[in-house]
């Protein structure tokens, strides 16, 4: 990395420590990392931040991948624990140390949108596809802060410009796709998708099965999504798909078995939406002594859903 001028705001997170040398600053600085992640992955978020900081604590001042990559965290980690305002401005401390980090003003893009704050919003995003203008992760994801936002306007320009962006790998394919799946163009969206996937882009497949789920041709988007889930066998979402198919038919059980096996992947082991989305399966199917378990472990992990305290209470009596 090039070197850059440390901003006062960067360096106001970093400490300067004595008392143990450079091997063990980053042996202590990579522990600390882990355990800020783990205590993520808990919902312990105040403790992430606690830990993300103790890692910058270990820098000596010095930046480089290891320390910006924290800095990412911790500002999640804030944002998750509800301190929205520190969060900005680890973004902000981000964008001063590289005017250039598209990532950061995206972030704290979408924080400004939902504050309210839209002219900053914008200003961000503008300035995060000025500094990356081949990154289509990033024109679909303003799309999807900006339609939320209800700016569907200028949401679908971003989209526009996305597709104004040249090139015939796979990848540009399989982005071209989503896109085209996004403005509602599912024949432009399946000719991009077929050209990915004939370019050995298997990804095209979980997509090519949203295109026929949405067209409403099930059994289609089920063998896209079974095909894509063998190949893929730690992602989730092919998963979670072939489960709400499978509710829309009144298959329960098979969704349950689907929702049991998106939850064994990496991606879904600790994914609070899906283990909600679980214990309604069981309901739905009967079994109702699994959906008071699920709903167990929902409430450990989760005791400021007051909801779901309430369907426990109901869970008991079944």
């Amino acid at each position: 990395m090039k070197k850059k001028t440390i901003s006062a705001l960067l360096l106001a997170f970093l400490v300067f420590a004595g008392g143990c040398n450079d091997k063990e600053k980053e042996e202590n600085q990579e522990a600390y990392r882990q355990i800020g992640i783990n205590r993520m992955e808990e919902g312990k978020y105040d403790e992430a931040v606690e830990a993300f900081q103790s890692a910058l604590d270990q820098s000596l001042a010095r930046i480089g991948e290891r320390e910006l990559d924290i800095c990412y965290y911790k500002a999640e980690a804030q944002y998750l624990a509800g301190n929205v305002s520190d969060a900005q401005k680890t973004y902000t401390a981000l964008i001063e140390y590289d005017k250039k980090d598209a990532k950061a003003y995206y972030l704290r893009g979408c924080m400004y949108l939902a504050e309210g704050r839209g002219q900053e919003a914008k200003e961000d995003f503008a300035a995060a596809v000025k500094y990356e203008k081949n990154d289509y992760e990033l024109y679909i994801g303003i799309y999807g802060q900006l339609s939320a936002a209800g700016e569907s306007g200028e949401a679908a320009e971003y989209l526009e410009s996305a597709l104004e962006i040249s090139g015939k790998s796979a990848e540009d394919y399989l982005q071209r796709g989503r896109i085209y799946l996004l403005t509602g163009d599912n024949e432009k969206a399946k000719e991009a998708l077929e050209t990915a996937l004939e370019k050995e882009n298997g990804e095209a497949k979980f997509y090519l099965g949203q295109m026929y789920e949405a067209a409403g041709e099930d059994e289609k988007a089920q063998k896209m999504y079974e095909s894509y889930a063998g190949d893929h066998t730690d992602d989730a979402k092919a998963l979670v798909s072939l489960a709400d198919i499978s509710l829309r038919r009144g298959e329960y059980e098979k969704a349950v078995s689907y929702l049991k096996k998106a939850q064994e992947t990496k991606e879904g082991e600790n994914s609070r939406r899906l283990q909600k989305k679980l214990i309604a399966a069981c309901e739905m199917a009967g079994n109702f002594a699994d959906a008071k378990r699920e709903m167990e472990r929902y409430i450990k992990d989760c005791p400021e859903d007051k909801k779901a305290e309430r369907e426990y209470e109901f869970l008991k009596t079944r």
